[in-house]
């Protein structure tokens, strides 16, 4: 029986986590308001992977390095895999992820350009251990990818696929710039883009706002999970009632309960 995933994102720059509307970032809180206001540990217990990724545009020594404290402090009651990432170019960085708690890491515009460091990562840590994630939006009538957080079209998102079909990975994350933030439900349009020799889990991101956003996604076989950074809707019981939702409805979760 294959199950179906639930994978919670968060956002990360200068310090603070931050909503996303149409890849447009606004400030919420720190770490430590993240800890205190939405209980994050617990909140995990209804989840089965968290995202956090680093999108600060080119950013610094320092920075970085505060990030990876800042998931330390995250980790300290979260029990499930952690994929971490953004602006991964090298394999060092790739490295310093998993050297800093990372389960998988997360690859974007490498997948457009630099496809031997993508090779390299899945040949030292495991094909499971690399994440791709997809940007995109329908440009007349089309849907294309897009690279440089959103604002560089790089080709059409069925080309897209073709160029991935021989890298080593474990998963791809389509991401939809149009739904990105809206609540509004997930585009599901993007998977008739699909390749017919594509075979690896594919994840939806983008527009899950609310829990009925997640069941007829997750009932469709081409699709292994559901990717929602959210915080206002999910954070809280948001996460716990979009599960048994979900299951309620006939989708396959696994069915879990923590002990504290």
């Amino acid at each position: 029986m294959v199950y179906k995933r639930v994978i919670y994102s968060l956002l990360y720059s200068k310090g603070f986590f931050h909503l996303s509307r149409n890849f447009r970032l606004q400030q919420v809180g720190d770490v430590d308001w993240l800890k205190n206001n939405f209980g994050f540990g617990e909140t995990c217990d209804y989840i089965d992977e968290l995202m956090i990724t680093l999108v600060t545009k080119n950013p610094d020594k320092k920075e970085i390095n505060n990030y990876f404290k800042d998931v330390k402090k995250l980790k300290e009651n979260i029990f499930v895999p952690i994929i971490l990432g953004g602006g991964i170019r090298t394999f060092d960085q790739a490295k310093y992820c998993f050297l800093n708690g990372a389960d998988k890491i997360l690859i974007n515009q490498l997948a457009h350009e630099k496809n031997e460091t993508i090779n390299k990562v899945a040949k030292v840590y495991g094909e499971q251990a690399v994440t791709l994630m997809v940007d995109y939006k329908k440009v007349d009538d089309t849907n294309y990818s897009f690279t440089n957080s959103a604002e560089k079209k790089s080709m059409t998102l069925n080309n897209y696929f073709k160029n991935i079909e021989n890298l080593n990975f474990g998963e791809i994350i389509i991401n939809s710039i149009e739904k990105d933030g809206t609540a509004q439900g997930l585009n599901l349009d993007c998977l008739e883009d699909l390749t017919n020799n594509f075979n690896k889990p594919v994840l939806l991101m983008g527009g899950a706002g609310k829990p009925d956003h997640f069941v007829t996604p997750l009932k469709k076989n081409e699709v292994s999970g559901i990717v929602t950074a959210n915080l206002f809707n999910f954070l809280g019981d948001g996460l716990k009632k979009a599960r048994s939702f979900s299951i309620d409805n006939g989708v396959r979760l696994i069915e879990f309960q923590r002990i504290h």
